[in-house]
């Protein structure tokens, strides 16, 4: 007869058996249901994804009592699936989250006793692909076994090779095609997910995405902005260019929206699918052209989009031909233009507002491959940055403008593209704070008097930790009182930050510590943009700027972990509020 010992464990690993067995089928008729919706669902051979097929497995970890899962575009888009390292935005928003995490770490009045600890993970801007990664932060909360139940011969407690990495909540997206899946997938096992990018307004659909909340608001804001940019130019007759998803389509749809109010007509209106070619981009440039009263293009997509368009318009030598008005999916990024600044000269492009936060430029600017070694992507970041191979002998593959081979000597430094950080890690900072918050406010809950991880929160309820904490974290803003999400504004005066220029050979802008000036961008305030306009020193035909530069408006404070932001919590925002457009004004000399 079976003692009532050996009856309970073998009861205890068949419910851990049929609970795997749960998650199986629940997986299983996801990915069939989203199949049927989206199209677009088949996942090549492991083999083919990338150039380094091993890219799949790596995670960058830091380890942790409880843990968060983080989602970046590490990688761009290959013409299979992952392609090159993401220079402009992987790395650097990947960094400034363990970053935060080292920072709550150190901080001893922050969840006291425990250690946050982090698994990230790849996206290579792709929805599909998000998803099957997305899968290993499911996979182990349904795989972690409790030793308790499992007794050797000898008397002695079980103890498992591995421990499956269980996370309490998820730091992404980046790309809102991106998070609408991961979120679909998340919200079945009750996992919080906060996005630091993704802008989408399907996103506050909070019927549909009742786990997702984010630090950046939706796009109505941006549309808006384009709308009241091309009123003040007295614009009435525009071309539209937009990308396949959710985020493109559905901040064109806004735009005509509000144009329409506004009696702005549109002479082309032009998707760019998700497998756009250099033929798709030609023939969009060549719609355009067949609306020759339309100087003006909307143009609301994704950066490699936006790169792709504009190598288009060089292939033709449309110089000057279009005046581009952008969304933040091009914002401040160089990928779009550093090879084609002559056919970008003019465009104006929106960026959220952010400010840098103090500390991380040094972190990022002082990390090397000898002893970054948590980042499995760092020596391949490494690489393309500085032209090199690092401890392997191999010719350069990855980029066609690639110098003679060469060793990396290792004292090379990370070469700021533009002078301050990339606009999103503000936002990341914010996600991470906002779940330690929610995880300190229910350590001391459920562990009073008690500077450690007590057995309440062995196994943390994602239900709870929303609902009852993470919704009710508040923090205090220097910049504003308000909170949730930004308010609607019809005035294009309340638009306020920053605009400057382009130049030929870099881009930079002007910093309080700047001492040279003859070779800097100049920096105005969004109101002495207006204040130009009416003087006509800034006429629609060229879009060049002049004018004085002021300090005063060329940013906040630094942020520190002591600034408590974001403002306030809400289910479909965790934005200060508002996080309003930057302008940049493209420009060569």
């Amino acid at each position: 007869m079976a003692s009532p010992d050996s009856s309970q464990g073998g009861q205890s690993r068949h419910h851990q058996c049929l609970r795997l067995l749960m998650w199986q089928v629940a997986a299983l008729a996801f990915l069939l249901a989203l199949t049927a919706t989206t199209g677009d669902m088949s996942f090549p051979p492991v083999s083919d994804r990338s150039a380094n097929s091993t890219k799949k497995s790596l995670v960058a970890n830091i380890h942790g009592d409880i843990i968060l899962g983080g989602l970046f575009p590490v990688h761009d888009k290959g013409e299979k699936m992952c392609g090159s390292i993401n220079l402009d935005r992987g790395i650097e928003r990947l960094e400034a989250m363990l970053y935060t995490i080292d920072e709550i770490n150190d901080d001893p009045e922050l969840l006291p006793g425990i250690k946050l600890g982090a698994s990230v993970l790849d996206t290579c801007g792709r929805a599909p692909y998000a998803l099957e990664q997305s899968l290993e932060f499911i996979r182990a909360s349904f795989t972690s076994l409790d030793p308790t139940e499992f007794v050797c011969r000898d008397g002695s407690e079980a103890k498992a090779k591995s421990t499956p990495t269980t996370v309490v909540g998820v730091v992404g997206g980046s790309y809102s095609t991106v998070s609408i899946q991961v979120a679909n997938l998340l919200r079945l096992f009750k996992i919080p997910q906060i996005s630091y990018a993704s802008t989408s307004a399907s996103l506050s659909d909070k019927q549909r995405y009742d786990y997702f909340i984010r630090t950046v608001p939706p796009d109505t804001l941006q549309a808006k902005a384009l709308v009241d940019i091309v009123q003040e130019f007295n614009w009435t007759y525009v071309s539209i260019v937009h990308s396949e998803g959710e985020y493109g389509e559905s901040g064109i749809d806004f735009f005509k929206h509000e144009a329409k109010a506004k009696n702005i007509c549109i002479a082309a209106s032009k998707e760019i699918s998700l497998r756009a070619t250099n033929a798709t981009y030609d023939e969009v440039i060549k719609e355009l052209q067949d609306k020759p009263e339309a100087r003006v293009v909307i143009v609301f997509v994704r950066s490699e989009d936006a790169t792709g368009l504009l190598n288009a318009a060089a292939r033709k030598n449309l110089t000057g031909k279009f005046v581009w008005i952008a969304s933040d999916g091009w914002g401040n990024r160089l990928a779009p233009v550093k090879n084609n600044p002559l056919v970008a000269q003019g465009a104006i492009t929106l960026e959220l507002q952010s400010t840098p936060i103090l500390g991380f430029e040094k972190y990022f600017l002082d990390l090397n491959p000898r002893s970054n070694h948590r980042n499995p992507w760092f020596v391949e970041y490494w690489e393309e940055e500085h032209k090199c191979s690092w401890n392997r002998v191999r010719p350069p593959t990855s980029a066609e403008d690639w110098r003679p081979f060469r060793a990396c000597k290792g004292n090379e430094r990370i070469n700021r593209r533009i002078t301050s950080q990339e606009n999103k890690v503000q936002f990341i900072y914010d996600a991470v704070y906002a779940f330690a918050h929610a995880l300190h406010d229910m350590q001391e809950e459920l562990c009073p008097g008690t500077d450690r991880l007590c057995p309440a929160m062995a196994n943390i309820d994602g239900e709870t930790l929303l609902r009852n904490y993470l919704l009710n974290v508040s923090f205090d803003d220097e910049r504003s009182g308000a909170c949730g999400e930004p308010q609607d504004s019809n005035e294009v005066i309340d638009l306020t930050d920053l605009v400057y220029n382009l130049h030929r050979k870099r881009r930079t802008a002007i910093k309080k510590q700047n001492k040279d000036r003859s070779n800097s961008s100049t920096i105005l305030s969004y109101r002495q943009f207006l204040v130009l306009l009416s003087s006509a020193s800034l006429q629609q035909n060229d879009l060049r700027l002049s004018g004085p530069s002021s300090d005063e408006d060329a940013g906040g404070k630094p942020r520190t972990h002591d600034r408590k932001v974001p403002a306030g919590l809400r289910e479909d925002s965790l934005s200060t509020v508002p996080p309003t457009p930057h302008m940049f004004v493209y420009k060569n000399r």
